[in-house]
């Protein structure tokens, strides 16, 4: 069994990132970002996030050693001028997501595959198998 540390700084840190890059008023098409699940085996970090209806030239990704950042552009289907259009509740425009990473990485051997609207980031763990902290026992 292995117990997981709670830390509640990071967690309140990452909401208000979130916040931030999410705006307060999502519903008026600001501040768009990819939704992302961050996965971790013994040997590496993975981040899947979602960027449907984007192509691969306008994503851009940079990776450091403890956080992954997805910026991008979403074009809008430029055959239609706004007198034509009924109804559009896709979100255009550029998006950026910057996500902490539970490990640290190596930045230079991440590997990146864009498929069917999912951009999945895979970069090994800088020690693989090293506990992220220590017990510390209370005398």
């Amino acid at each position: 069994m292995s117990l997981t540390p709670w830390r509640p700084l990071r967690e309140l840190s990452r909401e208000m990132w979130e916040f931030l890059e999410r705006g307060p008023f999502p519903y008026l098409g600001e501040g768009r970002v990819p939704k992302v699940d961050i996965y971790q085996t013994e040997s590496e970090v993975i981040v899947s996030a979602e960027v449907p209806g984007v192509s691969k030239e306008d994503l851009q990704l940079y990776v450091d050693e403890s956080s992954v950042r997805i910026s991008g552009q979403m074009e809008q289907n430029k055959e239609f001028r706004d007198e034509h259009i009924y109804r559009t509740e896709r979100q255009f425009g550029s998006f950026a997501r910057t996500v902490s990473l539970p490990a640290e990485v190596k930045p230079d051997e991440a590997r990146a595959e864009y498929k069917d609207g999912i951009l999945s980031v895979r970069i090994p763990k800088k020690n693989p198998g090293k506990a992220n902290g220590r017990r510390v026992y209370i005398q």
